[in-house]
């Protein structure tokens, strides 16, 4: 299957359950990858048969801002939600790398996949 992926968009955003996380944005770094037939799209050069990455990537920096989630596994279940939803993929897989999350680490974070059902 072929694939679509951004890695590491970088996010500065509210995220966490601690009182200091919800006062002061934190970096954030999404990257998704998604499955799609990229046949059409690579045949005609119709931005119209593929996923804008562009537009994909406002929209979930977007959406990251405007949601001040708490866990990143929630977060991760909604962005999975709403690529598959508005976006249309066979699968998407969205892993979120919270850097500040732990002392003494390089990151740390969840990675989840969803497929169109």
């Amino acid at each position: 299957m072929d694939k679509i992926f951004i890695s590491d968009l970088k996010v500065e955003c509210i995220i966490g359950i601690f009182d200091f996380e919800r006062v002061t944005p934190q970096p954030l770094f999404v990257s998704i990858e998604i499955e799609k037939d990229l046949k059409s799209a690579g045949q005609t050069g119709d931005l119209a048969k593929t996923i804008d990455y562009a537009d994909l990537s406002m929209r979930v920096k977007k959406y990251i801002i405007n949601r001040k989630a708490k866990l990143l596994e929630e977060l991760g279940v909604e962005l999975c939600d709403i690529i598959l939803k508005e976006y249309a993929p066979y699968s998407v897989t969205v892993r979120l790398n919270k850097p500040k999350a732990v002392a003494d680490v390089r990151e740390v974070g969840i990675q989840i996949t969803k497929t169109l059902e």
